[in-house]
């Protein structure tokens, strides 16, 4: 049995590094991660600990303690402990290398496939991941790594040389975050069959995945190739290459983490580096599974130490026991969501903090509240103010849009002119822009840059939006005299009260300024006019003129330089980002308020969000994160939020698998039939718009009354949608969650201090929320087959007494979704099937009659695949007959279950494809 406390480090973050610091082994350390209850947002982690304070080092509030004024509230801290076999740690300097002498089993003589299970630092650096090459007498054979932007490039050599080198880049980045642990795949087929070879980039969680992901598409390269087998050696992390195969940048060394690499030659595994079962913590060499042995060099090191928390420390209370004789400090360390979540001031509108972050000269939101008297400039520049006589407005009764501030407004039958001081800058010399937003016009609106210098009949830009003809004019007064006048193409931004955005661009050339009109962030007109167009000493806007005028909202008025962001990103801002995904959205919101949030997954595959309301920071994120199903979390080993989305959910291979029959779960397992989860009529509405109710109409988990159903348990919710049409897929895939029947496992204790459990170390501590945990060999009163289970959190213990983690879990079945082409998950079931007659309990052959849709495929490549009938599974190896009723060939009792079965047993596959959202 290991001894405990197992050993464990803690860490304060202070001078720019992180420094240990005792913590008592006589008090436990306790943490908590993830989502206890539903939702898809994690509450803040929380822990535990005893810091030991005899010196006095940890008093925040000593003046005499080393630590005063380097500690104090929301401190960083890490916490860390050993365990498990260890990985390959890179360090973030010198030279570090692993290495393996040439030999007659590294050379690859059919196609290459290369696997790395690696965590770098940043997945953004340029770096080696395995190569076998050596530029010195023409050595080279092969060499993966990461080039620029996260880009996998493969390169290789028929002969040898540098000459005859080919290589090929994965046509998308590697879609992981820095410093997340995935497994990165190569493939070479030398001989496509039409004449080329062709290069394949993949990416799992697992080394072992049973399902690879495609990193882009294939590279087809004319000619057949082959691959030279040399005398170099193997090296992990590094290369003689000093550029990457595209020559775009020097190659540098590995930075991280490498848990394996695995090398095939064909089929023929010829390398398998997996130094968690083949090596041992701190040890210079070690021998891996093919019997190769490999060196460690210029700091690399085999470490079996994992992050458990890394948080901030909000109070630092001091207890002296009553003897005198000894000082603590008891800590409860947190992750940032805690102190993210405090306030309760809303995030400003989109396009404020996109204007913000884009650094205009100077912005006028024309946000001010119902007694202002004056415009306030956003970057405390001069006011904007309206001139004496002005009359029909009113300050924050206007409305661009639910999601954005009130702004100003122009009532009916008023006429005024509000003008806005330019302040002076350099920045505009080049060229400016001036843009605006504004809804229900629907009388003339006129809009005056003045340049500096000029009067106010020169030297002048004028805009008239002029509703009566569905256009935008623009009116120039040259030095010359006279007067140009553009007139635009027709716009629709007028006969609606939707928020709409038009930007005036002008550039410098010579004794003529191009200028180029924006409606909406598409190119409305461009052309020329014969000015200087020198930078804007005021912009007016003017009501009124002429006419009576209806009730009109202004705001978001911006002086931008020559460097103004895309008109088109300032219309999305301004709509409220409507169609972004919830992965960009969770990383924008996040960035914007300064927060560093991960992206677990590929935001192109999250849901499609509606307009972004104005809400606190997290509730924005959970917003974003309902609609998607993902879940919102802080990362454990390092201080951001974490968003995992949906599509990373579905169908994983097991980061841990549990026997039960092997005495490694603690405790009595308690698995619950209850309809805690259960819901089969649910009603998804988006925000704002349709709504679509699923329902479960036949079987055991539907409607009906029991027994022939469970009843009605109906749930109705709204969602931040896109579109309409979403609603609908929302309802069906929340319901076929809702429907699942087996039994629920809410909690699973592992004691990591039992002998049993060592093996598993790694990865019961490599285990996160989000993750698959799988239950083996379970009693059969629990039912056949595995079980998966979905985390969603984790408590976790260690101390001198105990060392164990309780994982909480959701049902993973629902989470098995069609992959296609897969042989397991890509096959769609029949809408009907039943046994012809009754079979036995040993019979291999029967018949099987297909009551709705097509008959079961005959194609002998598609078997084997597995059904289920009466609760047995069964492998069937060949059917045959091209109409119902067909006869069935099959393997029995593959899931244990050993029984009889009656004339009309339903018939199904065991592991139909299901669509998901």
């Amino acid at each position: 049995m290991p001894s405990l406390p197992p050993p464990r480090t803690t860490e304060l973050y202070y001078d720019g590094a992180w420094h240990p610091v005792s913590v008592r082994e006589s008090a436990a350390v306790s943490i908590t991660r993830g989502l206890s209850g539903k939702g898809t947002r994690a509450e803040p982690a929380a822990a535990t600990m005893t810091l030991g304070n005899r010196s006095g080092e940890v008093s925040a509030h000593d003046p005499a303690a080393a630590l005063y004024g380097k500690i104090g509230r929301n401190s960083p801290i890490r916490f860390s402990v050993e365990g498990g076999g260890p990985h390959l740690l890179f360090p973030s300097s010198g030279l570090p290398l692993v290495t393996t002498p040439d030999h007659a089993s590294l050379g690859v003589s059919g196609d290459l496939d290369v696997r790395v299970d690696v965590a770098p630092t940043s997945w953004m650096d340029v770096a080696a991941l395995v190569s076998r090459s050596r530029l010195t007498g023409s050595q080279v054979s092969y060499h993966l790594c990461i080039a620029q932007d996260r880009i996998l490039q493969l390169l290789w050599s028929p002969t040898g040389s540098v000459a005859s080198q080919r290589w090929a880049a994965a046509t998308a980045p590697v879609p992981a975050y820095d410093g997340q642990r995935i497994v990165v795949r190569a493939t070479l087929d030398i001989n496509n069959g039409a004449g080329g070879c062709t290069v394949r980039f993949f990416y799992a969680r697992r080394l072992d995945a049973a399902i690879w992901l495609p990193i882009g598409d294939p590279v087809t390269l004319s000619g057949t190739t082959s691959i030279f087998d040399g005398t170099a050696p193997l090296d992990i992390g590094d290369s003689d290459h000093s550029l990457t195969p595209d020559g775009f940048s020097g190659l540098s060394r590995l930075k991280g983490r490498l848990h394996a690499v695995q090398v095939y030659d064909g089929t023929t595994l010829d390398v398998d580096v997996r130094p968690e079962t083949q090596a041992v913590p701190g040890a210079s060499t070690f021998t891996d599974g093919a019997g190769r042995v490999w060196t460690l060099s210029g700091g690399v090191v085999l470490s079996n130490a994992h992050v458990r928390l890394e948080g901030e420390v909000p109070a630092w209370p001091p207890q002296r026991h009553v003897s005198g004789n000894d000082s603590t400090v008891a800590v409860n360390p947190a992750g940032i969501m805690r102190r993210l979540d405090t306030g309760k001031r809303p995030l400003d509108s989109a396009i404020r903090r996109h204007i913000l972050a884009e650094g205009p000269i100077e912005c006028w939101p024309l946000t001010d509240g119902a007694d202002a008297a004056k415009g306030a400039a956003l970057l405390a520049g001069q006011p904007a103010v309206l001139v004496p006589g002005s009359h029909g407005y009113s300050w924050g009764e206007g409305r661009l849009g639910s999601w954005i501030e009130p702004v100003f407004r122009m009532n009916a039958n008023g006429g005024a002119r509000l003008t806005a001081p330019c302040p002076t800058s350099s920045a505009a010399t080049a060229g400016w822009s001036v843009d605006f937003a504004f809804s229900g016009i629907r009388s003339l609106l006129v809009i005056d840059v003045k340049e500096q210098g000029s009067s106010d009949s020169t030297r002048t830009w004028t805009l008239a939006l002029d509703p009566s003809v569905n256009k935008i004019f623009l009116m120039t007064a040259p030095l010359t005299g006279g007067t140009t006048i553009q007139a635009q193409p027709l716009v629709d931004i007028f006969d609606d009260d939707l928020p709409h955005h038009v930007r005036l661009t002008t550039t410098v050339g010579g004794g003529t300024a191009l200028w180029d009109l924006y409606v909406d962030g598409v190119l409305s007109g461009t052309g020329a006019a014969l000015v200087d167009a020198v930078p804007p000493e005021k912009v007016s806007v003017l009501w009124g003129v002429g006419g009576s005028v209806t009730e009109m909202a202004l705001g978001y008025l911006t002086y931008w330089g020559a460097t103004a962001p895309d008109a088109a990103d300032t219309y999305q801002a301004l709509a409220g980002y409507p169609g972004e995904s919830a992965g960009a959205r969770v990383v924008r919101v996040a960035a914007e308020q300064g927060v560093t949030l991960d992206l677990d997954g590929e935001a192109a595959g999250t849901t499609a969000l509606g307009v972004q309301d104005r809400d606190r920071l997290l509730d924005t994120l959970e917003v974003a994160s309902k609609a998607d199903m993902g879940l919102l979390l802080e990362r454990r080993d390092a201080r951001h939020l974490l968003y995992r989305a949906r599509h990373t959910l579905y169908t994983q291979s097991p980061t841990v698998t549990l026997d039960y029959s092997a005495g490694i779960i603690s405790g009595e397992l308690r698995p619950l039939d209850d309809d805690r989860l259960s819901r089969n009529e649910v009603t998804a509405q988006r925000i704002g718009g349709a709504e679509h109710t699923a329902v479960q109409e036949t079987g055991r988990m539907s409607v009906l009354d029991p027994p022939l159903g469970i009843g009605r348990y109906s749930e109705a919710d709204e969602y931040s949608l896109a579109a309409d049409e979403q609603a609908a897929g929302q309802a069906w895939w929340r319901l076929h969650v809702g429907v699942y029947g087996g039994l629920r496992y809410p909690k699973i204790t592992v004691d990591l201090a039992n002998p049993r459990a060592a093996a598993l170390l790694h990865d019961l501590l490599a285990a996160d929320v989000g993750d698959l945990l799988r239950l083996q060999h379970l009693p059969d009163e629990y039912g056949p087959g595995d079980v998966d289970l979905l985390i969603r959190g984790y408590e976790e213990e260690v101390g001198a007494k105990a060392w164990r983690i309780t994982f909480i879990c959701d049902p993973g079945g629902p989470w098995r979704v069609g992959i296609y082409g897969d042989a397991t998950y890509g096959k769609c079931d029949t809408s009907g099937s039943q046994l012809t007659a009754g079979v036995n309990s040993s019979a291999t052959s029967f018949s099987v009659t297909t009551t709705a849709g097509l008959p079961w495929i005959t194609t002998p490549s598609e078997f084997p695949f597995t059904i289920a009938v009466g609760g047995e599974e069964m492998r069937v190896t060949a059917i045959t007959g091209a109409s119902s009723p067909q006869t069935f060939t099959v393997v029995r009792s593959t899931n244990g279950v050993v029984k009889s079965h009656a004339a009309a047993a339903p018939v199904a596959l065991a592991r139909p494809a299901i669509y998901a959202l």
